[in-house]
């Protein structure tokens, strides 16, 4: 038997705002929460984290791995690459332990061009993937791999059945729990067979790609999934949590930008993960010599440029943080990009996790819509976590879940 084991302990009305106890292997997270992020090559998100895991915040934490078809072919031929492989896969995850948070490795499984696969790995390398999974000590959820457009959602159900059955079926399985990745691509309003199929083999913590999109533009898609993990969490009597994974930080230009992952709660979202998909575009400043870096305002859920918070008064709530403690604004701008970029990462970092950290109190009562509506520079965000109902398409659900 999986050792989870999920609590609701508050919701908003008639909103997806909730808030859960999840207790996985004898560790405890109160959602909402949020997941660190780390690499292989960097640790950055943990570093500046750490210092805030406790009581009041205990993160999910995520070990982000790109890997190439023709590295898993020769980490499975060349004893020694693999073992150096595992043993900094076994490093991170064990950093994140450590720190509080509770780890889990993503594998993004990229063809030899770099580009996501585009169909299911063949057995060998499917056992690789199983054996890295379920043995790197302290891989508390075994997540299935970050794939890219395979033929048809019936070939993530083989993926999910291949990992339950090595999980039920090996000599020296252990009982975490799954987190099956749910691709935006896939899940269509006309495909609830592929969550059943899912909720079937056991799994009841649910990754959402969001693929470096605004939550609101999968909102009916979000609605229309928890409708159906709504549905099948009544029949079977048990709680499902939801990741966003590949959660956009922010969007917007300039003083128009404002904070997206942190929302996420208010879709419904239990936790979010650190998005890994690389930006576009980078946004210089006017003359062209660097570019633009803003810092995180959770009076307004907005973002300021650095250069202008020299300027501004009565700005010590917002720069109360660990990161601005020995900086005197009046040298910002004599800062290199490297440092200012850092300076922005940990200020940001630890004022999202002050703000999340009180989510669940918020929900409890009954309060953290209201708290979100004193947050100017997200009204279209508040105007569209509260037109998601998962009530609104009932009757269409159960007609696509009896099929």
């Amino acid at each position: 038997m999986t050792n989870l084991d999920i609590q609701e302990t508050g919701r908003e009305g008639e909103l997806l705002i909730r808030s859960c106890r999840v207790k996985i292997n004898g560790n405890t997270i109160v959602t909402p929460t949020r997941t660190i992020g780390v690499s292989l090559s960097a640790a950055t998100e943990l570093q500046e984290a750490k210092r805030f895991i406790g009581n009041k915040f205990k993160p999910f934490g995520e070990v982000f791995v790109r890997i190439k078809l023709n590295d898993i072919d020769e980490y499975i031929i060349d004893a020694g690459k693999r073992e150096k492989f595992n043993a900094k896969l076994s490093r991170r995850v064990g950093q994140l332990k450590d720190a509080g948070a509770l780890p889990y490795v993503l594998l993004s499984i990229l063809d030899n061009n770099g580009y996501p696969l585009n169909r299911l790995l063949p057995p060998n390398e499917l056992e690789f993937i199983f054996n890295v999974l379920w043995g790197i000590p302290g891989n508390s959820i075994i997540t299935t791999p970050l794939l890219g457009t395979l033929e048809s959602p019936d070939e993530h159900g083989k993926l999910i059945e291949a990992f339950f059955k090595r999980q039920t079926d090996s000599i020296d399985r252990k009982n975490q729990p799954l987190m099956a990745i749910i691709p935006s691509s896939y899940y269509a309003l006309n495909e609830p067979k592929l969550i059943e199929k899912y909720w079937e083999c056991g799994v009841r913590i649910f990754g959402y790609n969001c693929e470096n999109k605004k939550y609101g533009a999968y909102s009916i898609a979000i609605d229309s999934l928890h409708n159906l993990l709504s549905q099948l969490s009544k029949k079977s009597e048990e709680e499902y949590i939801l990741n966003a994974i590949n959660s956009k930080y922010k969007y917007g230009k300039a003083n128009t930008s404002r904070i997206n992952n942190l929302i996420g709660a208010g879709f419904g979202f239990d936790t979010y993960s650190p998005n890994h998909i690389s930006p576009k575009f980078i946004v210089f400043s006017e003359k062209g010599d660097s570019p633009r870096r803003y810092v995180f305002n959770e009076k307004d859920y907005g973002f300021i440029d650095t250069k202008e918070l020299n300027n501004m008064k009565n700005i010590d709530d917002l720069i109360d943080t660990n990161a601005f403690k020995n900086i005197d604004l009046s040298e910002l701008n004599t800062l290199g990009d490297y440092q200012l970029k850092k300076l922005c990462t940990s200020h940001d970092i630890e004022k999202t996790i002050k703000e999340i950290s009180n989510y669940s109190a918020y929900i409890e009562n009954n309060e953290l819509i209201k708290h979100l509506s004193s947050k100017a520079k997200i009204v279209a965000e508040r105007a569209e976590i509260e037109g998601i109902n998962r009530h609104q398409s009932k009757s269409t659900d159960e007609e696509w879940f009896s099929k």
